[in-house]
């Protein structure tokens, strides 16, 4: 929204209402705001739609929707529940997909221990799996990779390729040496929590560096393992200074998943801000910043990679190569001109 505002694009916003207040900092960004309550209610997880699809199905927004003539931007297949409504069906319509959901939410329930979290992932990957191949032919669908792009055009939508929008507007990354290994994330999801465990038990256990994880709301399982290494310390809840500084000052962001879906917005703030940064192959595939980072698979040459890579100095050359690389793909304003284009 920011990047369409600076481009001279007017914007109305539709969202959902649950667990936040409304944002000051939104009025200043958006011509007009709309709060709608999400549903909630186990009849919900009864649908033969997706829970996260049809909690947002307010009627309020669609007669929202339909009371003027402009083009819809559904900003994740979750927001889509009036996609298919007749009522919009004269207007532009643009799904921006986060991921290929179906898939992200298979690679959740791998990852939940909880056997009712579990079931509940696997049974929206179904419903999400049908759900995508239901999508109306006529929309236009603004795919956050290219692989995504691939899966998508490959089932006969009208596809075009939109890198994510993120908060980075220049490269702050620093020349020279830091003295620990970052690992961050949201330290609540079950996905990132089997990460950081596979780190700690795998890479970062037993080499003689200082290593800091840093995250929100750790889960208490993850407290555990780190007090058992003390070479490691867990920085919880950390605000967006204190988080900038973290990537910033590493010597190395190391960057774990494993899950190939989207783009993760951790590698590109690493990628702005951080040195060296090293990830596996299925946190960078596909995302065009490949070349930008140090990748291994295996544990024991990710261990060597990391020994090395403590030794050396970031260069102003490598911080030149990302400049010019992502100011090329991941431009928010270049980003939001494909959006204007397209409408």
């Amino acid at each position: 929204m920011k990047a369409l505002k600076e481009l001279g694009v007017e914007v109305i916003l539709h969202c959902y209402q649950y667990g936040r207040n409304k944002s000051p900092e939104l009025e200043q960004l958006c011509k007009e705001i709309f709060y709608y309550e999400r549903r909630s209610g186990f009849h919900y997880y009864l649908n033969a739609l997706p829970y996260i699809v049809v909690t947002r199905s307010s009627s309020e927004l669609l007669r929202n929707l339909t009371s003027d003539p402009y083009p819809v931007l559904f900003e994740g297949i979750h927001t889509s529940y009036f996609i298919r409504n007749t009522g919009l069906q004269n207007k532009l319509l643009i799904l921006r997909t986060h991921n290929i959901e179906h898939k992200y939410y298979l690679g959740l329930a791998i990852a939940e221990s909880s056997l009712v979290n579990k079931l509940f992932f696997l049974t929206e990957s179904g419903k999400l799996k049908r759900y995508e191949y239901n999508l109306p032919g006529h929309i236009n669908i603004a795919a956050i990779s290219a692989s995504d792009a691939d899966y998508f055009g490959s089932r006969g939508y009208k596809i075009f390729h939109l890198p994510p929008f993120h908060p980075n507007a220049e490269i702050n990354s620093l020349p020279g040496k830091g003295e620990y290994i970052l690992v961050h994330g949201d330290l609540s999801v079950a996905a990132n929590i089997s990460s950081v465990e596979y780190l700690i038990n795998n890479v970062v256990g037993n080499i003689p560096f200082r290593v800091i994880i840093a995250g929100k709301n750790p889960a208490r399982r993850l407290l555990k393992i780190v007090k058992q290494n003390d070479h490691i310390t867990l920085h919880a809840n950390p605000n967006d200074s204190e988080m900038f500084q973290l990537v910033q000052q590493a010597q190395i962001n190391l960057i774990h998943s494993f899950q190939f879906t989207g783009i993760k917005l951790k590698l590109l703030a690493a990628l702005f801000n951080g040195r060296h940064c090293l990830t596996n192959p299925e946190s960078v595939q596909n995302s065009g910043l490949e070349n930008l980072c140090h990748i291994e698979q295996n544990p024991r040459r990710m261990r060597d990679r990391i020994n090395e890579l403590m030794e050396v100095p970031f260069t102003e050359e490598e911080i030149q190569t990302r400049d010019m690389a992502l100011k090329r793909d991941y431009s928010n304003k270049a980003n939001a001109q494909k959006i204007i284009d397209m409408i």
